[in-house]
């Protein structure tokens, strides 16, 4: 993906600059909080955001935000200094990668966004780059995410919406984060749908604003639908869903609920699941073959 992405670039940023120029208007710089069509909640969040880094950073604090970052958030990140939670927006598993040339802002069923970053503004308490309609920020705290602890906590807004997590220095190219990195904060929604469709499996889910979660489920004879549930378990929707009505990321892993080992299953490989206090919540499966 990071090879296709720059040679895109390469071919692409002389006409989108040109674009740029022709589109901008007087007074408007493509660096500010809220270009893209964010709008004013963007904007606040930004000024706000940029606020908390303090002032220019020297040369020291600079260091700390130089080179290549990989963050991600959605499963309850917390940033141990501040002594309080992170990864509180609420909108399901997300990661971003920051190169030097690229940033890559990624939320699984939900597709990819970013651009060649700006000018990365070096601040006493952190950083703060904009990367197409991506605006991303990190500060040098501790930071601990699915028992981990990491050394940075990363924000990022993006369609008028903040997500925060955590971060460390390097990117690791290889497996990419599935809808499964948010399910222990989707179990209540996921519950509720299953009380429709009992046996089923979790294709795929996600949290869609609004305190509501998308669940798809898939029963034992192939059937599918979708179910959207809050996290009270009042159900909004249920209905089929088409074979060609696929998000992707779908089925990469299922879950399923409950404690009780499965069978061992032809081409299909399982692991339990856990929350976040290291307590069983079920089995997810991935195809091998």
């Amino acid at each position: 993906m990071r090879t296709v992405i720059r040679g895109l670039v390469t071919g692409l940023v002389a006409g989108v600059l040109l674009l740029g120029a022709c589109q901008r208007q007087p007074g408007t710089s493509s660096d500010e909080p809220g270009v893209g069509g964010s709008g004013d909640r963007e904007s606040a969040l930004a000024a706000e955001q940029l606020a908390a880094l303090g002032g220019p950073a020297n040369p020291e604090q600079r260091a700390l935000y130089e080179g290549e970052f990989q963050a991600s958030g959605g499963v309850g990140a917390v940033d141990e200094s501040a002594g309080g939670e992170g990864g509180g927006s609420g909108e399901g598993a997300w990661e971003l990668r920051l190169y030097n040339d690229y940033a890559q802002f990624s939320r699984p069923g939900l597709g990819d966004d970013g651009g060649i970053p700006g000018e990365r503004d070096y601040r006493e308490r952190g950083m703060r780059v904009v990367a197409g309609a991506v605006i991303i920020t990190l500060s040098h705290a501790p930071c601990t995410t699915s028992g981990l602890q990491l050394d940075y906590v990363a924000r990022v807004i993006y369609e008028g919406v903040s997500y925060e997590g955590c971060a460390r220095r390097g990117v690791a190219e290889g497996e990419r984060p599935t809808w499964a990195l948010a399910l222990p904060d989707l179990v209540p929604a996921i519950d509720a749908c299953l009380g429709r469709m009992a046996g089923a499996r979790v294709t795929f889910a996600s949290a869609i604003g609004g305190g509501q979660t998308s669940v798809r489920l898939r029963a034992r004879d192939g059937a599918r639908v979708e179910c959207v549930a809050d996290g009270a378990g009042e159900i909004a929707v249920f209905e089929p869903l088409a074979d060609s009505d696929r998000r992707t990321g779908e089925g990469d892993p299922e879950f399923q609920r409950g404690g009780v080992a499965p069978a061992a299953q032809a081409c299909w490989s399982s692991e339990e699941a856990i929350d976040r206090d290291g307590q069983p919540i079920g089995w997810l499966f991935r195809r091998t073959c």
